[in-house]
């Protein structure tokens, strides 16, 4: 199998769905990253030359007994499904008066700024985006997403002024 490094643009976002506010403290600022160590599927996402033709996106977040963030993504290649791309690197929250603002680095000392827009905890529904608004995420802990919901997180997005007119459904049949 052929892997090769993507895009960090893409993948930087994956990893901040991982980050969320613990419940009932979406206005007290704490995050507790742990609760959302695992895998993450990338559901739709606003174009980006970084993940032009892949599909089955999805991202592995892990907080170790150190205190750091990682994130492993992984993408697959739609015309050669055995070129799969993958990138990891590291998360932190800069401002802790802002935890839904992230900083994330795949390769240093390149950073690139992201915020967490929304996060379902109980569904396991994120959307995420950049603070310019030419870049935006919906990803969730399985590969399938109700209708119903989706239209709510796409809603969510539109309310925070993020375009979806041009949202890609990524295909998640890989597994």
């Amino acid at each position: 199998m052929y892997i090769k490094s993507f895009s960090s643009a893409a993948v930087l976002l994956l990893m901040i769905s991982c980050a969320t506010i613990k419940p009932g403290a979406e206005n007290d600022g704490i995050i507790d990253y742990r609760l959302y160590q695992g895998k993450w599927y990338e559901i739709a996402r606003l174009p980006n030359q970084f993940e032009d033709g892949l599909i089955c996106t999805t991202m592995t977040y892990r907080y170790t007994d150190e205190g750091v963030m990682t994130v492993s993504n992984m993408g697959r290649n739609k015309k050669n499904p055995g070129d799969i791309r993958t990138l990891t690197g590291r998360a932190w929250i800069p401002d802790g008066k802002e935890p839904r603002r992230i900083k994330i680095q795949f390769i240093w000392p390149v950073t690139a700024d992201y915020v967490l827009i929304h996060i379902d905890e109980v569904k396991g529904l994120a959307v995420l985006g950049s603070p310019f608004k030419h870049q935006l995420w919906i990803i969730s802990r399985s590969a399938d997403v109700a209708e119903e919901d989706f239209t709510e997180l796409v809603q969510i997005a539109e309310k925070n002024q993020y375009k979806t007119e041009n949202l890609v459904r990524v295909e998640q049949s890989c597994e």
